[in-house]
């Protein structure tokens, strides 16, 4: 079942425009049939003309002048299909990896979550590039090849149908080798294509995170882990090549000459009893020489044949992956009030749920804000909100209408989020902040304002057109969440989601934060999960996650009258580890 959806991915495109490959092949046939005639016409002058000793110059120069043209002609042909070809296979790699790229744009957070960049990255480029390979190394050839094989064919039937069946020994033969080739080569080949996905997701992370593995000298580790994976995926390499080399071109060659002696042999004997001809003998060893080629062309490409449905089913797993559903619901969002129903969330593959019965209503113009320890669902609970995750069960309503049922376009416009780690595109600062959105210039200062980004941006070299290089490096953390911020804040949400905003920025840039978000109180719905208790503790509503449920529900004060509760302790918990952190650093600046 597999192979054949393999196989439908791998060819089912190249047939998706039927008059633009019937005309190609059309050409090639043309262009091949020319080609075979040469060895007929030389076949024709040879028994015809110079072995009865008619050495007239006039057919001579007929038969060489009908020669050159066929020639020039078959060429031409085959210049105009192979173009043809590689056109096809083109476009075929383009709608594919556009279908591709398209898929893994809707796919759920999870399945990034649990999937390597490098992995995924390599599966988009490589894969389809093994197909692009496919297409025009091994299609076109194979095509071109099968056709000429046939016209030989054909050809040699019409000189002498016994020494055609001779020679025709050549082609069970070889897909016999090819059979065994793909059987004993589809695990290696397979074992290569993993181990280069995660060849790329390991550099992939190194490069990363270089930084923090130089800081603690790791990068031996690094080095010999990456040699390791390197060392595995020559040897799965080599594997293959011994094959190719001992079943492919070696084998048909031993194949090829022992045809060659029979066909000399049954030629010697009907020249013994006089029904041979020298021309045909010419003919058929020139022939048999140009059917050796197709099949060695053949079965040597047949190893990209391997490659590619080795990389067409990684591709079909990623294809296999269930998109995020999209509603058709565009009618836009007015108010902003969510209603959870019971709502629960597992993750694939997880034995039990990460987030059980949250029943919860937010109000429009709500401050909410999400606390608990590691591990209790705060962000979970974010990214169902934001449509990042469906629920597992339960009723999730914004405005009475299922979450779900709402188009793509409709839920961006309304729900924004502002994520731990903002996401920083190399180029300027103004692209980071539009995305690819035209707004005016107006609503882009407004935007800075809320966000409190407007010094920063008077600051840089060159304002809103300062490249911010990778990962936004020349910004300290603080000023990536701001940036965050602002782009937030630009489409004008309803809903603002911020997910640990202020777990890792200074004191300056969490007082910024907490200005704006003061500033913002009242204008849309706001849900903050806060690792710093300082945020939110105007928050209007704190809701206490512990374990994947809501424990506690209140505000700042009403949570702090109940000693044994949760968020006192954790209250009182912070509030003890900031006033170390106080000490610690005044004695630090006491010493020196």
């Amino acid at each position: 079942m597999l192979e054949r959806r393999v196989f439908k991915l791998l060819l089912g495109p190249v047939f998706a425009n039927p008059r633009r490959l019937a005309v190609t092949v059309a050409i090639l046939i043309g262009a091949t049939t020319l080609d075979v005639a040469g060895p007929w016409l030389t076949k024709h002058y040879l028994d015809t003309y110079l072995v009865p000793g008619d050495l007239r110059a006039q057919p001579l120069v007929t038969l060489l002048l009908i020669y050159i043209a066929t020639q020039a002609l078959a060429a031409t042909g085959h210049y105009i299909q192979s173009l043809r070809f590689a056109g096809i296979a083109m476009d075929t790699v383009l709608l594919l990896r556009r279908r591709l790229f398209r898929h893994v744009l809707h796919l759920p957070q999870s399945f990034h979550d649990r999937t390597a960049t490098g992995e995924l990255v390599a599966r988009v480029t490589n894969d389809t590039d093994a197909l692009r390979e496919l297409y025009v190394a091994f299609l076109g050839t194979v095509v071109g090849n099968i056709v000429l094989l046939a016209g030989i064919l054909i050809a040699m039937a019409l000189m002498d149908i016994h020494l055609m069946a001779i020679a025709a020994l050549l082609i069970p033969a070889a897909a016999f080798i090819v059979w065994l080739y793909q059987r004993l080569s589809g695990p290696a080949a397979m074992r290569v294509r993993a181990l280069r996905a995660e060849q790329s997701a390991r550099l992939n992370e190194a490069i990363g995170g270089m930084g923090i593995i130089q800081a603690f000298n790791q990068t031996r580790a690094f080095r010999e882990h990456f040699h390791t994976l390197n060392q595995a995926q020559y040897e799965a390499r080599i594997s293959t090549v011994r094959l190719s080399g001992l079943l492919l071109r070696s084998a048909l060659d031993l194949i090829s000459v022992a045809v060659l002696a029979v066909l000399l042999l049954s030629y010697g004997m009907d020249h013994l009893l006089g029904g041979a001809e020298i021309g045909v003998l010419y003919a058929f060893i020139t022939y048999l020489g140009r059917v050796t080629e197709p099949l060695m062309e053949i079965t040597q490409r047949f190893n990209l044949y391997q490659q590619a449905t080795v990389a067409g089913a990684r591709l079909l797993h990623v294809l296999d992956q269930h998109q995020v559903s999209q509603g058709t619901d565009d009618r836009p969002v007015e108010k902003a009030c969510f209603e959870l129903e019971q709502v629960r969330f597992r993750h694939e593959a997880a034995e039990h749920d990460t987030l059980s019965d949250i029943d919860l209503t937010i109000a429009p113009g709500t401050f909410l804000a999400i606390v608990g320890p590691t591990g209790s669902g705060k962000s979970t609970l974010l990214d169902l909100l934001a449509g990042l995750q469906p629920i597992s069960g339960g009723r999730l309503l914004l405005d009475g209408r299922e979450l779900s049922s709402l188009t793509p376009d409709v839920l961006g416009a309304a729900i924004a989020s502002v994520p731990q780690e903002p996401f920083v595109r190399s180029s300027t600062l103004r692209d980071n902040l539009l995305l690819g959105s035209k707004v005016d210039p107006q609503q882009l200062k407004e935007a800075l304002d809320d966000a409190h980004l407007s010094p920063l941006v008077a600051r840089l070299p060159e304002g809103l057109e300062t490249r911010l290089g990778e990962r936004g490096f020349t910004l300290s953390t603080g000023e990536r969440q701001l940036l965050a911020l602002a782009r937030a804040l630009l489409r004008k949400p309803k809903v603002l989601l911020l997910d640990e905003a202020t777990a890792s920025i200074d004191s300056e840039t969490e007082t910024l934060l907490q200005e704006a978000l003061h500033d913002l109180r009242g204008r849309v719905t706001m849900i903050v999960v806060a690792h710093r208790l300082s945020t939110i503790r105007e928050a209007d509503r704190i809701l206490v996650l512990r374990q994947g449920r809501i424990v506690e529900d209140g505000s700042h004060e009403q949570l702090l009258t109940h000693p044994e509760g949760h968020y006192y302790h954790l209250w009182h918990q912070r509030r003890d580890e900031t006033t170390l952190s106080e000490k610690r650093d005044a004695h630090q600046v006491v010493s020196k």
